[in-house]
């Protein structure tokens, strides 16, 4: 077991902003203080007190924080790794596999009015102390969240053994329900389907009317709805993955500018360039040199 414990403390040098994405595993968030505003499923809600989030599988998230003294703690819960070997065990098939295959989910906000919201608190506090006084910490690609991973095998285990508690607490206080359809599906699976599309074609030339087309909406009214839920068009999200991937290439690898531009989509060198300096602020070969790397 490898779960990850990511906490975020805001600082006025930077700020936590989570991308628009969807995992699938479900995600625990505490929201220890601050003021953030949260989308889940195109859905905004504005955080300003101490609560937990549960962000189900295959739910769309985006994240901001909206001040400087924010303090935020998430980890997901791998389900797999939680299951009992036993297949016909009760656990997992009353809780575990349902809540796995979605056919059951968390209540999404787990506040201080509720009950159990301190039983609940107490396991996850226990598990954070874990992980700060015992686990290896690590940089992220934000300066304002650390990363916390745990070595020892007794240590994996014992916040197993919490998850287990949490979840056993989460569904003791009636915190767990089948899953409803929603009027939003349509347009949660067009976004996902239309930023898959992006992903797995991103080195291809791409046309707002195939992602259109894709999703079954009008080009404009697709332009709009797009720009609405991720905040950049379709086109500024296109050039904004391909740069993410190309930093990716300019920092772990000695391929050449030029070729990480046409591995990336970009078939013009000089667009490339002015693409990636208006995402980073800086050039592919300024970007690169920070990383002891040289063409």
């Amino acid at each position: 077991m490898a779960a990850i414990l990511y906490e975020s403390l805001n600082s006025q040098d930077e700020k936590l902003d989570v991308g628009l994405d969807w995992h699938d595993e479900p995600e625990i968030i505490y929201f220890k203080n601050g003021h953030y505003k949260l989308m889940l499923n195109l859905k905004e809600y504005d955080i300003t007190d101490e609560c937990f989030c549960i962000v189900n599988a295959g739910v769309i998230r985006k994240l901001e924080s909206l001040d400087e003294k924010g303090v935020e703690y998430s980890i997901k819960l791998d389900l797999n790794e939680l299951c009992f070997q036993k297949e016909t065990d009760p656990v997992n098939e009353a809780l575990l596999y349902p809540l796995k295959n979605g056919t059951i989910k968390f209540s999404e906000f787990i506040t201080v009015s509720d009950f159990g919201f301190l039983q609940i608190l107490r396991s996850f506090n226990d598990m954070v102390r874990r992980y700060r006084e015992y686990g290896t910490k690590g940089a992220t690609d934000t300066v304002s969240v650390r990363k916390f991973v745990l070595d020892s095998v007794s240590d994996q285990l014992m916040v197993k053994a919490d998850l287990l508690h949490i979840i056993a607490l989460i569904d003791s206080f009636g915190m767990v329900q089948d899953k409803e359809d929603t009027d939003g599906e349509k347009q949660v699976r067009a976004i996902k389907d239309s930023i898959n599309y992006i992903r797995e074609h991103y080195k291809e030339k791409l046309y707002i009317r195939n992602l259109s087309e894709l999703t079954g909406l009008n080009e404009q009214y697709f332009i709009r709805f797009f720009g609405s839920v991720t905040g950049v068009s379709p086109l500024d999200y296109i050039n904004r993955y391909r740069v993410e991937q190309a930093s990716r290439l300019l920092r772990d690898t000695d391929t050449h500018v030029y070729e990480i531009a046409e591995d990336c989509g970009f078939h013009n060198i000089g667009n490339f360039i002015k693409i990636f300096r208006s995402v980073t602020g800086e050039t592919p070969h300024k970007f690169r040199k920070q990383f002891g790397k040289e063409d």
